[in-house]
């Protein structure tokens, strides 16, 4: 296997010139280049080992999303609001010339201790031990929708605010009936949770479900509606059965709250299917806004979740590597066709 070295003697250069030509080519005359370039071609010389490179740079171009442990690589990638998220990230890496790479967690660490990059984004964190890995690689991190605390940097959307918002749409049409469809970060099996069961914010479940459903309970109490007697269902937002049991155990609802853009859709499609007229029959709204949620039929009404801006933020709280960032957005609701007035 031809070596830098060999093509150096081939095309009558020193190592280092030989070096600046795949590394620095800039520095080096036009012609010098080209008879260098010449050489390597006649010998199979592809360049210098990318490995031995990045290792000796102590850099790799590369910035790192760790999707929620508990639903892998496979269901955070074809979930459209974590797609919004990626896509934020990787505009700044497109910005600085860097690669985007997604690493599991499901491994007990494995693929944050190995993983060769210059800095992690960790979406969704409930557990401290999922980035204390990236501590002891001493790389620099950041966390998305969870709070770990003053010396962790951090972005988070305001989801209280906004969850609070999409309920007094929802009154200011005259609703007092209403269904929550809660999200499940698991493929569990869905549960409901029936009127007036004793029913803590944590049930709603990770850190920034149980902000949504207290934006939820902030906006009822306004109309003196206690979130504990409004029927909930809570399921993985993949489960085809979930909007079909939460409409079946709150028949009288008029409006649905639903924590993800894709159980709100599932909600709209099963409305359709049993005949149901939206916004006629039932108002929904969801939360996160993806290109989708603009095309359902309705629209769908949604508080927007800021994927592409917590994305972009994290990413250059990673890059800029200094102390501790902390960052809330403050979400919009984006109002579209699936709201109306309460009916009859």
């Amino acid at each position: 296997m031809a070596r830098l070295i060999d093509v150096a003697k081939a095309a009558g250069v020193s190592r280092s010139t030989a070096s600046n030509v795949f590394n620095n080519p800039d520095v080096v005359r036009l012609e010098v280049r080209k008879q260098v370039e010449e050489a390597a071609r006649k010998l199979g010389y592809l360049g210098p080992d990318p490995k031995g490179r990045l290792l000796r740079a102590g850099k790799f171009n590369a910035l790192a999303v760790v999707p929620p442990g508990q639903i892998g690589v496979f269901d955070a990638v074809r979930n459209p609001a974590f797609q919004m998220l990626l896509a934020g990230v990787g505009d700044v890496c497109d910005e600085i010339g860097s690669s985007l790479v997604v690493v599991s967690d499901k491994t007990g660490g494995f693929g944050i201790r190995n993983a060769l990059v210059d800095g992690f984004i960790f979406s969704r964190v409930e557990q401290v031990a999922q980035f204390e890995h990236a501590q002891l690689r001493q790389l620099p991190f950041a966390v998305v929708d969870f709070d770990a605390g003053p010396d962790v940097s951090s972005v988070r959307v305001d989801a209280r605010a906004g969850c609070r918002v999409a309920v007094e749409h929802l009154l200011a049409y005259g609703h007092r009936r209403f269904a929550i469809l809660s999200f499940l970060r698991s493929t569990s099996p869905a549960r409901f949770f029936p009127p007036g069961q004793d029913r803590p914010p944590e049930a709603a479940g990770t850190p920034i479900d149980q902000e949504k459903y207290t934006g939820y309970a902030d906006g009822l109490a306004r109309a003196g509606i206690d979130i504990g007697q409004v029927p909930m269902v809570r399921a993985d937002p993949w489960d085809p059965g979930a909007a079909r049991l939460l409409l079946d155990a709150a028949l009288d609802a008029t409006a649905i709250l639903s924590m993800s853009v894709m159980q709100a859709i599932s909600v709209l499609e099963e409305a359709r299917r049993r005949g149901l007229s939206v916004p006629g029959d039932l108002s929904v709204v969801g939360f996160n806004d993806i290109p989708e949620a603009a095309r359902c039929n309705p629209p769908l009404t949604t508080v927007d979740g800021m994927g592409l801006q917590r994305g972009r933020a994290a990413a250059r709280i990673v890059i800029a590597g200094n102390r501790p960032v902390h960052e809330l957005l403050q979400p919009d609701l984006i109002v579209r066709g699936s709201c109306g007035p309460a009916p009859r």
